[in-house]
């Protein structure tokens, strides 16, 4: 019962997502199939194809397995009762249909319409497409009239599916009407009426009033209907309505036709004129069938297919058709083959129906079914595409067309037979061209090719190629691959012989064999796989498309199925390769073919009559075959000659299908002799046979054996015969035995001879082996048989008769009996063995492995094994033991395993394969490894040892090739499945006895020598020597490469397997190897250059390379690896393999084309050492820019980033607190002892491997080097050097006992402090805190690195050279420091550090006392001392150590405290040996002049000093070679002019003007002794502005090469100091101003900077004051009592003089001291400046104010009253005081009140603000020139502005803004228009009484205006040449006065309108 459920309650199970929408989807879908299928449709032939593919994909769609989209007859037809009626016929729609989104009005939108419409549109294509074939046909064949059988059978479908579409919707009267045409067609009188009566069946007034329809369908159905009845007298139909109310009206013919919709077809009231006789009563015609080679083998398998497609009902070639056979011609016999009479009958080719050659005969005979599918002419039968008719399932491979003329019949022709010649290779073609028929080309009125062909030729054979010199070059590149193999295989041979393994053949002598043979030469191979080389080359060369299929067939190798299946079969079997195989009989060729084809073409045969005389011919002795063999010979082909395996299984299928007529007319044939005996017996006479009578009972008995042998091969259980065909061929045998039988008989009562005929003996041959494949008959029994066939052959002498055609009786001599019963006696062993349902392993080792492997002192002693079972249990439950019946039966087995090793070495390869296999099998379920390997390699052993024996030697060419390229499948199978098992694993070769191993190379050698050939091909291929094989008859360059492919897959696994038994070769039989790895590593690097020649070392997933890294990074990290051109061959191999570039010479590397694979990191850690190595051999300059640094970062990619590891965050941590703390002067002496180390966590080096092996060492030289390689010419991005301090502290975290990454991690610290100092001096000049610990680290770093190095560093001379440079950087370092601009700022404690521990406790102060600068010098001496000891002969070091120790010699008493001061002969000795030591001059190179000025330098201040005098002072200059030239001084008043020669020499050798201490050397000594005098400081001003100051005080002074980083800063400011005094000295105020102007500019550029400005500004302020004269402290006696309204009158009035004379000595002074403030701009305090200031302006004040006149007061002026309230009005009020005018209010008709009275102020006094103020503004210079603007009608801003200007009285017409102290008017502003010119612009005065410094509201209550603006203001941002246009800014100034004279007279403030700076004009006097 149902719950009730609320309208209003939504549930929470219920969901929208739950909605299946699956068939709606699935009719979308269905739809837009249908859509896609009508778009093709209608795009009419070119798109049948699309179109009948995209019909099928259509109804492979879900909805038509709806069961609603069934009809209903099918419906019934497969629900039956089930089928509920009542709801058959009701919609499954609940809704109504379903409609589908998005359909256009003219799609269906119902699965009914889209069904109908399908089904519609479906059949109607597949009448189009008859009927464009149909038209086809006709065109090309010329038949006018269709055959009425491929029109009956090409309209099957459509009438279906119109049926179909009809069940959907029965209303459609189009389609009623299309039916009837097209049954009128097929001449069906029944549908044809049927449907127009459908047409005419409307409502039930419709039949009566159907012609009062205004539709013509109707009309023209009833019309057709009228006239089909009068055909068929039907007369009672006539008389009934509708027809009988019809008028006698006809439609025209015309219209008939147009309502006809099918014009091919005749209208419906014409079916009758289809005559039934023209389909049954057909002309008898003649076929001819075509087969595509020229052998028995392709006619009978046409003739099969012929006749198969005939019986499967596929073909009807009509009531008695005849039979011809068209064969091939035969060029090499010019036999010319008897065509048919009739040029018109119908060809049957076979176009490439070749057998597939990997299905046996046999097993395709056992079937007893063949399929194929013979098409048959257009014309006959047309088959139109898409028709579902039931047809036979074909394969592609023999589809047989039949066609008269086919015009790709020989362009497609199959690929000639493989024992062919190999001209045959290439099928000739049809077309007509002149090359083809090697006619010459010719222009009298030959066919000349065309402009295209002609054009291609040429592009092809390339312009100017010389044939000879492409030929040489292919030879070439031959030569270079044979040479390859040649040394490759003579070194390996050299190996194996070695080893005692020999019978290999050179790869010279391979090559010679197959370079000129031909396919089926002969070829002495004995105990070689010579043949097998060949035939691998012949089969790539002239059969490809078999080598492809057999090579790339997916089908797996099934090795376990091949154990039981297979060798089960092939022990049952084993008699078929007994003596087939062996057999020396000639293959049966075209013997005869062409009489047989002459017979059957001049006779009308049947096709049963065909393949019985084709059958008769290949087995009646003395048939055409053999009469054109040998005339002789009367033997059947059946005998005397081999049959290939194509023939075998066409024959056994023409015996099986054609059975029933095949006994019949033997029968007939023998019931006919059988008579005629009878006859002649009762006449009472005898007669013998006749020959022909004879022919007939031997081929009776040939019969019987084949069935025989058919069935004895599909009896077992494991054959895949069904048992219903092995019924079926189980009667045929008994009836042919019977036949048989008789046949000898009924012979042998003719026959009156007394020994057995050969017929006989097979016939008791194969009754016996009848008797064995009996299921009834006992094993006694068949043992009696076996015995007393034995005894007959041995009774007429053992004769040996060879059946070589037939598989179970091959051979028939004792032997062979023999071998049958050690087969049957052996049964039960064998079934034992591959019984599945053995589950006891061991037993099978047990049982197998004594017979696989015999041990000779084991088989003398081991006896048969007794089951005591009885021998009929054999099937079952047989045991692996021999049976004790056996011994009776002359079986006389002394030793079971040796007879059962016996018959194995007979026994054919699948059984011998099978049983290791099994074996294998056994030990894989013990889990033994070992023996798995070694049973691998048995296998291989006898594949390998097949291709030498004579079995395969000897078989025909296409089976020997077949089983070459099948057994290389299986063999590669083997390998794979050995190297998967012998990979990681040690003891897989211990089963490997050293027999075993020989054996096991031995094949592997064979097998690789087997695919030489291959590459020899692909060589030949490669050098366009032959072309690219052709597969299907086209060339596919992607089918060539997967073959080539699969062999290179092969080889190189082979190659790997061959090294692994190699290098356990060298185990068991060291002594014959004196130098194994050596020997290993040429193996490998042989096989690697060979393959990699050809393009292929990569093959087998690059397993190759990966062995060959592997072993060969194991031989490069030995201590005995030095094998020759080791690193070479592993770059190699890493390119190969990875892309790696690690080649140290580009030319050495070698392109194998082979693709790389991803770096793993395993990988990667195993390269490290051997990339550290390549990266030692290269430049270090070099190395950044080299594919060796592209391969390094690869490798470190791949390692990642290291595991996380708390031992090394440890060291970490203590490596950053070491480099970061305070140096301890301690801890830098004691390493010099080797002393100082770190107390870290050891990290053991599998948890760092790459730091253990160096690895971050390497990477971070490679980053340093890289940044020291650049040269840096501006500063730059420092990312390498603090990369490789990164990868420095990564090795120093893994151990901090290598010193040399500590002496590398200093460089790069050093690196970065040089980058830092060397380009600026900001973080100098800001005392970056950077700076300082960039020198703790690197000082750390050295320490730490020279104590390492005293106790680890060896004594090689490398070593020694590299501590020797060690001791100079840290030397180096120590001294810097030491020095400015360091100065020693590394060794202080910074407050934060001044404090230790003791215990618990913090103390605060000094944890020890700092290094003082004298301690550091001396450090830095020893230092170089050291390096010197090291590297005695670089000059650096020496000269280093005497500036060390010139300094302690010239440090005064506090620095050097009570240390040992060097004396200056120890000064002098360094600075000497110095310049010894110099290298040669080179004129390439600039001069190295440090030493030879460092030494003037010292003996200039040692003869200064009187240390020593000037004799001996210019005898120590004699070491220069500057000083030699000039004359030597001896007296002290000479020495300084010839100090300045010596430098003069200097600075002349210096060229390039890179060194700038002789300059400033020279200056100094000019101007040491004699610094007061005037001329001297102009010397050595001179000496500066000469060279090191320009014109516009630049400062020239380079960094030289050797000159230390940072230093330069110093010099400069140093230079710049003395320079200042020079300039002081000499009074040059210009050039000071120029040159303060340029340093505060250049901050950067100066070390210390701001102290340089400070004493800079100081000097300036000294020489204006010293210019001026002006006291200090004179502000304060001017202004300290004076009253501010006196100073504001009269500083008016000053500042108007001071603007008219500004040429005023103190006037110049305080502009200069104004404009040198601004340029301070605060940089250094200003209070100097300032004083410098007010005392000029005092003095100013104090001389020129008093002379000065106050101006007259000015006349008052009336006005009218203004309003008071107004803005002018309030802003003129005074506020200040300052002023004597006083506001005045006054109201409308009131006086002004009294002014209450206040008592006076105190004086004002005037403040320094206002006087700096005052003087600022008295020093401005005049301003420029307004800039006119035109007057655009300002806005109604810019008019309130002009307003307010009026109303402050800054234009006329304002009475307020009048001066109190001078009334001067204002001048008139006219306002013109915008488009006034420019001489009329406005100009806006500003009243004269306005403050100059413009700021408030002045004391006339002007408006304020802007602070004048000095020239000066962006004086940081002049050029170096903006002076020059001072004196175009005072031309403008006149000129501005002379534009305005009358402004400039009244002294008016003019301002710049457009927002500019004002500026002060000067005031002069009227």
């Amino acid at each position: 019962m149902s719950a009730f459920k609320a309208l209003n309650v939504e549930s929470d199970n219920e969901s929208e997502d739950e909605v299946d929408d699956t068939k709606e989807i699935q009719i979308e879908d269905a739809l837009k199939l249908y859509q896609t299928a009508l778009k093709y449709h209608s795009e009419g032939p070119p798109s049948y194809d699309q179109a009948s593919e995209a019909y099928k994909v259509l109804f492979a769609s879900e909805i038509f397995k709806y069961a609603e989209s069934l009809s209903e007859f099918r419906r019934h037809e497969l629900y039956g009762d089930k089928l509920e009626f009542d709801n058959i016929l009701q919609d499954d729609f609940e809704a109504g249909p379903v409609q589908l989104p998005g359909a256009s009005d003219g799609a269906p939108n119902t699965l009914p319409q889209i069904l109908h419409l399908s089904y519609k549109n479906y059949g109607q294509f597949l009448l189009e497409s008859m009927q464009y074939r149909l038209q086809q046909a006709q065109a090309e064949q010329g038949h006018s009239v269709a055959d009425a059988v491929a029109i009956r059978q090409g309209t099957e479908g459509p009438l279906r599916y119109f049926a179909e579409a009809l069940d959907k919707d029965d209303a459609d009267l189009d389609l009623w009407s299309r039916i009837s045409s097209v049954a009128a067609l097929v001449g069906s009188s029944r549908i044809t009426r049927f449907c127009l009566e459908a047409v005419l069946d409307g409502d039930d007034e419709g039949l009566e009033s159907i012609l009062r329809l205004p539709g013509l369908e109707e009309g023209f159905a009833g019309h057709e209907l009228k006239e089909l009845a009068e055909k068929l007298q039907d007369d009672l139909s006539l008389m009934q309505a509708p027809l009988s109310s019809m008028k006698r009206k006809k439609l025209s013919r015309l219209l008939k036709t147009r309502l006809n919709p099918y014009p091919f077809a005749p209208l419906p009231s014409e079916v009758s004129k289809l005559n039934s006789s023209e389909i049954s009563g057909r002309t008898p015609k003649q076929y001819a069938l075509s087969p595509a080679k020229r052998d028995w083998a392709a006619v009978g398998e046409v003739i099969l297919q012929q006749y198969m497609a005939e019986q499967s009902g596929y073909l009807d070639l009509g009531p008695g058709s005849g039979i011809q056979i068209n064969l091939p011609p035969d060029p090499a016999r010019e036999h010319h083959v008897s065509q048919p009479e009739n040029d018109q009958v119908p060809t049957i080719s076979d176009h490439g129906a070749q057998s597939n050659s990997s299905t046996s005969g046999d097993d395709k005979s056992a079937n007893g079914i063949v399929q194929s599918q013979v098409a048959i002419p257009a014309v006959d039968r047309p088959t139109p595409e898409g028709e579902d008719s039931k047809q036979p399932e074909v394969d592609a491979t023999e589809d047989v067309t039949m066609t008269e003329a086919d015009a790709d019949a020989t362009e497609k022709e199959k690929e000639p037979e493989l024992a062919a010649a190999p001209e045959a290779s290439s099928a000739p073609s049809r077309k007509r061209s002149t090359d083809s028929a090697e006619l010459p080309e010719t222009a009298d009125g030959g066919r000349v090719r065309s402009k295209r062909i002609r054009a291609r030729e040429s592009i092809v054979e390339g312009p100017g190629v010389d044939d000879a010199e492409m030929a040489r070059q292919a030879e070439d590149m031959l030569a270079a691959f044979h040479t390859s193999d040649d040394v490759l295989f003579g070194t390996w041979i050299k190996h194996l012989e070695k080893l005692g393994v020999t019978g290999l053949t050179p790869p010279a002598q391979l090559r010679a064999l197959y370079a000129d043979a031909q396919p089926d030469a002969p070829i002495n191979s004995v105990d070689s796989t010579s043949k097998a080389v060949c035939d691998m080359f012949f089969v790539m060369k002239y059969s490809p498309s078999k080598a492809a299929a057999v090579l790339l067939s997916s089908e797996t190798v099934d090795l376990g199925g091949m154990s039981r299946e297979a060798g089960l079969n092939a022990f049952l079997g084993y008699a078929k390769s007994g003596g087939s195989f062996n057999c020396t009989k000639p293959f049966l060729g075209d013997e005869g073919l062409s009489h047989f084809a002459d017979t059957i073409n001049s006779r009308w045969l049947s096709m049963k009559e065909v393949a019985f005389a084709w059958l008769e011919t290949l087995l009646l002795p003395r048939s055409a075959a053999m009469s054109a063999a040998s005339g002789d010979v009367k033997e059947s082909t059946y005998l005397h000659f081999r049959w290939t395996d194509d023939l075998k299984r066409h024959v056994v299928q023409v015996i099986v299908n054609l059975d029933d007529y095949i006994s019949q007319r033997l029968q007939d044939q023998i019931s006919e002799l059988n008579i005629e005996q009878l006859e002649h017996g009762t006449a009472g006479f005898s007669q013998a046979f006749e020959g022909k009578d004879m022919v007939i009972l031997e081929m009776a008995q040939t019969l019987f054996e084949l069935h025989l042998d058919i069935y004895s091969l599909i009896r077992h259980p494991n054959s895949g015969v069904d048992e219903a065909t092995q019924t079926i061929q189980k009667d045929r045998l008994e009836r042919w035995a019977s036949m048989a039988r008789d046949v000898i008989t009924m012979r042998s009562c003719v026959h009156q001879a007394g020994d057995l005929d050969q017929l006989e003996l097979r016939h008791i041959w194969a009754s016996a082996f009848h008797i064995s494949v009996c299921e009834d008959v006992p094993p006694e029994h068949i043992l009696n048989c076996m015995d007393d066939l034995k005894s007959i052959f041995k009774s007429i002498g053992e004769p040996k008769i060879q059946i070589q055609n037939n598989a179970v009786m091959p051979e028939l001599s004792v032997a062979a009996v023999d071998r049958e019963l050690a087969k049957i006696s052996m049964k039960g062993f064998f079934l034992k063995v591959f019984n599945h349902d053995e589950k006891d392993p061991v037993a099978v080792i047990e049982s197998l492995e004594p017979i696989l492997e015999p041990l000779d002192y084991m088989q003398q002693d081991i006896e048969p094994i007794n089951d005591g079972n009885d021998r009929s249990q054999n099937e079952g439950s047989s045991t692996a033991t021999f049976d004790e019946d056996s011994t009776s039966h002359e079986v006389h087995m002394t030793n079971p395993l040796r007879e059962m090793r016996k018959f194995l070495d007979t026994a054919n390869v699948s059984l011998r394969l099978s049983l290791w296999q099994r074996l294998r099998e056994a030990y894989e379920a013990i889990d033994y490894p070992p023996k798995v390997v070694s049973c691998y390699l048995r296998s291989i052993e006898v594949i390998t040892k097949e291709f030498c024996s004579p079995t395969y030697q000897d078989a025909q060419t296409s089976d020997r090739y077949f089983l070459l390229l099948s057994s290389l499948r299986i063999i590669d199978e083997l390998l794979i499945k050995i190297l998967q098992l012998v990979k990681g694993d040690d003891a897989a070769f211990d089963c490997i006895d050293y027999e075993h191993l020989q054996t096991s190379m031995k094949a592997i050698t064979q097998f690789l020598e087997i695919m030489t050939a291959a590459n020899v091909y692909e060589d030949l291929v490669r050098v366009q020597q032959i072309p690219t094989p052709k597969y299907d008859g086209s060339h596919n360059s992607l089918k060539f490469n997967a073959v080539l492919r699969k062999l290179h897959d092969m080889q190189m696994r082979a190659w790997i397997l061959q090294f692994s038994l190699f290098k356990e070769g060298i185990v068991q039989n060291a002594g014959v190897f004196p130098t194994p790895d050596e020997d290993k590593y040429m193996f490998l690097r042989g096989v690697h250059y060979t393959t990699g020649l050809r393009g292929f070392c990569h093959a087998a997933g690059r397993t190759f390379l990966r062995l060959l890294k592997d072993e060969i990074v194991r031989f490069y990290d030995s201590p005995d690896g030095t094998f020759p051109d080791i690193g070479i061959e592993l770059s190699q191999v890493l390119y190969d393999l990875y892309g790696l570039n690690t080649f140290t010479d580009p030319t050495q590397l070698i392109d194998f084309d082979s693709k790389p694979e991803v770096l793993e990191r395993k990988t990667a850690t195993q390269l490290l050492s051997f990339l550290m190595s390549q990266s030692q051999k290269m430049n270090t300059k070099d190395l950044p820019k080299s594919e060796l640094k592209v391969a390094i970062d690869k490798v470190h990619g791949a390692l990642g980033r290291p595991k996380a590891n708390d031992d090394m965050a440890m060291n970490r941590k203590i490596l950053n607190s070491f480099i970061k703390s305070p140096i301890n002067p301690i801890d830098l002496f004691r390493c010099l002892e080797g002393i100082g180390t770190l107390s870290v966590k050891l990290i053991t080096p599998s948890r760092a491997i790459a730091a253990s092996k160096g690895w971050y060492y390497v990477m971070g030289s490679i980053s340093l080097d890289k940044f020291r390689s650049q040269k840096r010419i501006a500063a730059g991005p420092t990312e390498d050097v603090n990369i490789a301090a990164a990868f420095f502290m990564q090795d120093l975290e893994y151990s901090t006992d290598r010193w040399e990454t500590w002496y590398r991690l200093a460089q790069a610290y050093d690196m970065q402090l040089e980058e830092a100092v060397s380009w600026t001096a900001e973080k100098l000049n800001s005392n970056s805190l950077e700076i300082l610990n960039f020198q703790r680290h690197a000082i750390h770093a050295y320490t730490m690195a020279v104590a390492c190095a005293v106790r680890d560093a060896d004594s090689s001379p490398q070593t020694i050279a590299k501590v020797s440079q060690m001791y100079e950087d840290f030397g180096n370092r120590i001294y810097s420091s030491s020095r400015e601009p360091f100065s020693m700022h590394a060794f202080n404690l910074r407050e934060t550090e001044q404090k230790y521990f003791s215990v618990q406790t913090i103390f605060q102060g000094e944890p020890f006392s700092p290094m003082r600068p004298f301690s550091a010098w001396k450090l830095a001496s020893v230092l170089f001392k050291r390096a010197i000891a090291g590297n005695p002969n670089k000059w650096l070091n020496h000269y280093m150590l005497g500036k060390c120790l010139w300094k302690m010699h010239y440090a005064d008493t506090v620095t050097r405290s009570t240390n040992k001061v060097p004396s200056y002969g120890e000064v002098v000795n360094a600075i000497v040996r110095a310049i010894d030591v110099l290298p040669k001059k080179d004129n390439r190179r600039e001069p190295i002049l440090e030493p030879h000025y460092k030494l003037v330098s010292i003996v200039f201040k040692l003869v200064n000093r009187k240390d020593i005098v000037p004799e001996l002072g210019s005898e120590i200059l004699e070491n220069t070679s500057y000083a030699r030239n000039i004359p030597a001084c001896t007296d002290l008043d000479e020495w300084e002019p010839y100090i300045l020669q010596i430098l003069k020499a200097l600075r002349s050798a210096d060229k390039a003007g890179w060194h700038h201490r002789m300059t400033a050397r020279a200056a100094h000594v000019i101007y040491d002794d004699s610094h007061e005098d005037y001329p001297v400081a102009l010397g050595a001003k001179s000496e500066f502005t000469a060279q090191m100051f320009t014109k516009t005080m630049a400062v020239q002074v380079w960094k030289p090469e050797n000159e230390r980083p940072g230093r330069h800063f110093v010099y400069t400011s140093r230079y710049t100091r003395f320079f200042v005094r020079l300039l002081v000295q000499t009074g040059d105020r210009a050039n000071l101003e120029t040159l303060a102007r340029r340093i505060r500019k250049k901050p950067h550029e100066f070390f210390e900077h701001a102290k340089l400005w400070g004493e800079l500004c100081l000097a300036y302020l000294k020489l204006l004051r010293r210019m001026g004269n002006v006291p200090e402290g004179h502000e304060d006696a001017v202004f300290k009592s004076l009253n501010h309204e006196e100073f504001t009158a009269r500083s008016t009035r000053l500042d108007q003089w001071c603007h008219a004379n500004s040429t005023n000595p103190i006037v110049e002074v305080l502009r200069e001291v104004v404009e040198l403030k601004k340029l301070n701009n605060g940089l250094m305090k200003a209070l100097l400046i300032d004083d410098l200031v007010g005392d000029a302006y005092a003095m100013l004040y104090a001389q020129v104010g008093p002379s000065l006149e106050p101006p007259q007061p000015p006349i008052p002026q009336h006005q009218a009253p203004a309003n008071m309230m107004n803005l002018s009005s309030l802003m003129n009020i005074q506020t200040d005081g300052s002023s004597d005018s006083k506001p005045t209010f006054h109201t409308h008709g009131m006086p002004p009140q009294q002014e209450q009275q206040v008592p006076r102020p105190r004086a004002k006094g005037v403040g320094r603000r206002e006087l700096q103020k005052k003087a600022e503004a008295a020093v401005l210079r005049p301003p420029a020139p307004a800039v006119p603007i035109p007057i655009r009608s300002p806005p109604t801003s810019a008019r309130t502005s002009l307003a307010n200007l009026v109303t402050m009285g800054l234009v006329p017409g304002s009475g307020s803004g009048q001066s109190s102290d001078t009334a001067t008017p204002n001048l008139a502003v006219p306002v013109l228009p915008s488009n006034a010119p420019p001489e009329n612009r406005l100009q806006v005065p500003l009243s004269a009484a306005t403050s100059s410094r413009g700021e408030g509201v002045g004391a006339s209550g002007s408006a304020p205006v802007s602070v004048p603006g000095s020239v000066h203001d962006s004086a940081d941002d002049e050029s170096e040449l903006s002076e020059l246009a001072e004196d175009d800014e005072a031309d403008e100034d006149e000129k501005a006065k002379s534009l305005l004279p009358t402004l400039a007279a009244k002294g008016k403030t003019v301002g710049n309108w457009s927002g500019g700076k004002s500026v002060g004009a000067d005031e002069t006097g009227a």
